[in-house]
């Protein structure tokens, strides 16, 4: 018998071990009987040796799959290393992992693919300007200087990168305030409450106001999706869905929402066009007073945007609890875009302004 063309059970020598033939002599059978030594295959042995080696296959597969899960949640781990495993997480490939993780930092690719995780290219959108968004734009160090390798913007399904005032094509999360030119948008500068989830009441009159300045000047129309909540010390608490997260938005001071145009479109970071303006709102409600701003990168889906003015309420001894932070985006909050960051600099307000 053999398995993976190797006849690894007929060449065993000890019995029970992957011997598959058993050798009886006269004595063994019937002495003084009619029948000679004789050798014949023992199919009990054998498959008794086929399921053991079955058993080891399975075991090691086992061993395989707890490393590669061990090392999926955490590189610092891979306690589960065989003695055969030739690529344990040992100092030596702990520090080729370092080393190619370094090299990705350096020609960018980890940039690239954290905005392909953000904003997943559509590979669904087959037109010539889509798949020619993948294009060499920086030099390779390992390669000759007239080759590049990384991918330039055009992500996200979208034809068009974000083209700055120096020609070059940026990302949406790396282009800096100012290579935008902004512009106001095409609405006549509404503002509607579409509160949803836990935090419905009103915004600050100030917050309302410097939204509905904003919103004139960028010539958007604003839709206010999560108002003020009520705070914990005054019983607020998500069981009761009169609260949920940020101390800012106690008693209104914060606000998320979303902006149209005037034929009803919900603008989105990713669309170039469509970020000149959003931004333009954003640069209002700065000028306007609001303390932090938050928006782009993924930052909620890429439509919405977070304005508050807590910083103020909180200075005024009327909200608790505040982070001095003024800007922030990305999935996770973490990864502000480049121009927001611009925009909104210095990192904290401080205690007496912003």
């Amino acid at each position: 018998m053999s398995i993976a063309g190797a006849n690894i059970f007929e060449e065993s020598t000890t019995e029970g071990v992957g011997q598959t033939t058993v050798t009886h002599s006269d004595i063994d059978t019937d002495p003084g009987g009619s029948h000679e030594d004789h050798v014949h295959i023992d199919h009990d042995l054998s498959h008794q040796a086929c399921l053991s080696e079955i058993a080891s296959l399975f075991e090691d597969i086992q061993a395989d799959l707890r490393i590669i899960t061990d090392r999926a949640e955490d590189r610092s781990k891979g306690v589960y290393i065989r003695t055969a495993d030739t690529v344990a997480n040992n100092p030596a490939n702990i520090a080729m992992a370092a080393k190619q993780f370094i090299n990705m930092q350096d020609t960018g690719t980890l940039d690239l693919v954290n905005a392909e995780i953000a904003n997943p290219t559509d590979l669904g959108n087959t037109s010539d300007a889509n798949y020619s968004a993948i294009r060499n734009t920086v030099e390779t160090p390992s390669a000759p200087s007239v080759r590049t390798n990384t991918q330039s913007p055009g992500f996200g399904g979208n034809d068009d990168a974000v083209v700055g005032l120096d020609a070059k094509k940026y990302f949406e999360h790396t282009v800096p305030l100012d290579q935008l030119t902004l512009v106001p948008g095409t609405g006549e500068g509404k503002m509607l409450y579409s509160l949803v989830g836990s935090r419905t009441l009103p915004l600050q009159a100030e917050l309302f106001n410097l939204l509905q300045s904003a919103a004139t000047a960028a010539k958007v129309n604003v839709q206010i999706t999560s108002g003020g909540q009520v705070p914990v010390n005054e019983g607020g608490s998500p069981e009761k869905k009169n609260r949920a997260g940020s101390n800012r938005f106690d008693k209104g001071y914060a606000a998320e929402l979303r902006l149209t145009d005037g034929a009803g479109t919900e603008l989105q970071t990713i669309v170039p066009e469509q970020l000149a303006v959003m931004v333009k709102f954003a640069e209002e409600c700065k000028n306007a007073g609001a303390t932090s701003i938050a928006m782009g990168n993924g930052y909620l889906d890429n439509i919405g945007i977070h304005v508050d003015i807590a910083w103020k309420g909180q200075n005024a001894g009327i909200i608790a609890g505040v982070l001095p932070l003024r800007y922030w985006g990305g999935p996770n909050g973490k990864t502000p875009p480049k121009y927001l960051e611009d925009l909104m600099t210095p990192r904290d307000n401080i205690n007496n302004g912003r």
